[in-house]
């Protein structure tokens, strides 16, 4: 959704980054963005950086600790050192410009070793973050889909009987089944 909602903001450019087939393929299908598979460039942030002439404006990270995870983050977590991964706020601190925005609506609960305070403060780059504001963007949002400026179905990959809830908990958190989003159906 934050690749449609870039678009409708105004965003000249959007582009994505994962690892996943089945996602890459939808973000390029449905939402019309550029899309680069992480684990295929030795410096995903540098490369960004390059095609962007200089960095995007605003980088918005929406991972947080689902994301993919190196061998050794495995091990900070658990022992209980580290919550999740740093690699994609490493990725926005390089491909964000000078004065950029990085936002970090990604979930980020628990404790980080290496945070890059210091390329965040060398570079002037402004950091938000917190949860999605969904109820402020709400409105929006609803006129949107009256409109039919949006189509929500459209990420919508899986409808389930609310039975099975922790069934459509499993798929979406270990993506499976080539999951996108659940819908519960009471």
């Amino acid at each position: 959704m934050t690749q449609k909602f870039a678009w409708m903001q105004g965003a000249k450019r959007v582009i994505a980054v994962d690892y996943l087939d089945y996602r890459i393929h939808y973000a390029k299908k449905i939402n019309n963005v550029e899309v680069f598979e992480f684990t295929k460039f030795p410096d995903m942030g540098e490369h960004l950086k390059e095609i962007t002439h200089g960095g995007a404006d605003v980088v918005i990270d929406c991972v947080g600790m689902d994301g993919k995870k190196s061998p050794l983050e495995f091990l900070e977590q658990k022992l209980k050192l580290q919550g999740g991964t740093l690699g994609p706020i490493q990725i926005a601190t390089k491909a964000v410009r000078k004065y950029g925005t990085v936002q970090m609506t990604g979930v980020y609960g628990g404790n980080y070793n290496a945070f890059p305070l210091g390329a965040f403060w060398v570079r002037n780059i402004n950091l938000k973050m917190g949860q999605a504001p969904v109820i402020h963007f709400m409105p929006e949002l609803f006129e949107k889909i009256t409109n039919k400026e949006f189509d929500p179905k459209e990420i919508i990959t899986h409808k389930i009987p609310l039975e099975e809830a922790s069934y459509g908990y499993q798929i979406f958190n270990n993506r499976e089944d080539d999951c996108i989003k659940v819908i519960l159906k009471p």
